[in-house]
């Protein structure tokens, strides 16, 4: 979307001023975040090879604040060409890599509820799923987990499930 200061304000496409100065400081603010990431966080972003070469300058001349400030709203120039909301998603995930981790064991222990739930209907599906799971195993780990959790102590049989399925389906 291309905005122009020549609009009406009446019309539809019509984005004032400081809505555009927002816009640019938030870029600004964000160019920032990405410049001051390490270099090999740098080169794992799926960035233009301008914006990357933007990047390196940019590590140059840290010591020099005046050429930084301006190379800095050249980079700011540089995202507008950018898929911002990918470059964003990819920066949150390095600020944050256990979120990651985090939904993979929210995912696990899911899964592993929803056997002591379902019993055999939940095995056969995880087995369909995931057919290097041994069928025999599964069902001892389930029925002794079930046991534990019914006596209300979760104990070495409900981890040794969370264990199994983690390492046999490759979470």
């Amino acid at each position: 979307m291309t905005k122009s200061y020549y609009l009406l304000p009446d019309d539809e496409n019509y984005v004032s001023k400081a809505e555009l100065k927002k816009e640019v400081k938030e870029l600004q603010a964000f160019a920032e975040q990405l410049v001051n990431l390490g270099k090999s966080q740098k080169k794992r972003l799926s960035a233009s090879d301008e914006l990357q070469a933007a990047f390196i300058l940019a590590d140059k001349i840290s010591n020099k604040p005046d050429a930084l400030r301006r190379h800095m709203q050249f980079i700011t120039k540089q995202l507008k060409d950018e898929d911002l909301d990918k470059l964003r998603a990819e920066y949150e995930r390095i600020m944050s890599p256990n979120l990651a981790s985090d939904k993979v064991m929210k995912k696990l222990e899911k899964t592993r509820e929803k056997l002591l739930k379902n019993g055999d209907s939940a095995i056969n599906e995880l087995i369909d799923l995931h057919p290097s799971l041994e069928r025999q195993k599964l069902r001892q780990l389930v029925r002794q987990a079930k046991k534990e959790v019914e006596k209300e102590q979760p104990g070495k049989n409900y981890k040794e499930l969370f264990q199994y399925i983690k390492t046999e389906t490759g979470s």
